[in-house]
């Protein structure tokens, strides 16, 4: 029979602990110290960045704030037509002691207040140009004709707005209203934007004749040569009858559709 190998002595748990002791200190020597070196650099950066960063952002905010390009240098707007852009501008109340940043946190409040003073406009937006070059753009309510009050004519808007400024004469194609007050007046107005397109580029003026006992009676001069008497009520609806009454005359008249729809030439 073969000789058995001796078997080894168990550890004793302190020989245990000396030996695992033995192993980590070996393997700590094996890492190299300059790896050592740069990782606590690299911890040293990223904790001077995360104490730095924020002070370098309030110091260039401070700087910021107190430098002319924080505050408004130049106001323009875009998309006026009838508005004078004065007007826009100071509605605005904007100028070189206000702030970019101040306007921008207060915009709503900021364009409410331009479109509460300035009821023409349609609708107000703003938008910032480099720095602080501030840019209004508005879009204006519609124009549907003039209303003559003290000799003056004044633009009213499909809105029902009376434009500020008045002029002597009417300066673009629009229907002249007289006899009427402000309210009827863009009432009517409206009922004349709902003609078809080639009749109401041909109307030029309409009066409240208030004749033959209706106080609804208006009668509309037309470019054309013709006249048209009509009910401010219906006048939308029956307009539609003109083209096809003129086109079978060879003279020109009176056109009543304030009842029915008939033609009478003017008496010679």
């Amino acid at each position: 029979m073969g000789r058995r190998k001796p078997e080894q002595d168990p550890l004793t748990p302190w020989e245990a602990y000396q030996a695992k002791q033995a192993r980590a200190k070996k393997k700590a020597a094996k890492l190299k110290l300059p790896a050592v070196s740069q990782l606590r650099a690299r911890h040293r950066q990223r904790n001077l960045a995360l104490v730095l960063t924020p002070l370098v952002i309030l110091l260039a905010f401070f700087g910021y704030m107190v430098s002319p390009w924080a505050r408004v240098a130049s106001v323009s707007v875009t998309g006026t037509t009838n508005v004078p852009i004065q007007s826009v501008i100071d509605a605005s109340k904007l100028d070189d002691a206000k702030t970019i940043l101040g306007m921008q946190l207060h915009r709503r409040d900021f364009l409410k207040r331009i479109a509460r003073q300035v009821p023409e406009l349609r609708q107000v937006s703003v938008s910032v140009s480099g720095l602080n070059r501030v840019v209004l753009h508005v879009k204006e309510y519609t124009p549907v004709g003039y209303v003559q009050q003290k000799g003056r004519y004044r633009l009213i808007l499909e809105n029902g707005a009376l434009m500020q400024d008045s002029t002597a004469t009417p300066v673009n194609n629009y229907p002249v209203f007289t006899g009427f007050d402000a309210k009827a007046a863009t009432s009517l107005a409206k009922a004349v934007r709902k003609f078809p397109a080639a009749v109401r580029r041909t109307v030029s003026e309409v009066k409240a004749t208030r004749g033959g006992g209706n106080p609804y009676q208006i009668t509309l001069t037309m470019t054309d040569g013709n006249t048209v008497v009509a009910d401010s009520r219906t006048v939308a609806k029956k307009i539609s009858y003109y083209p096809a009454i003129v086109a079978q005359v060879k003279t020109k008249g009176t056109v009543d559709l304030e009842v029915g729809a008939f033609f009478t030439p003017y008496a010679k």
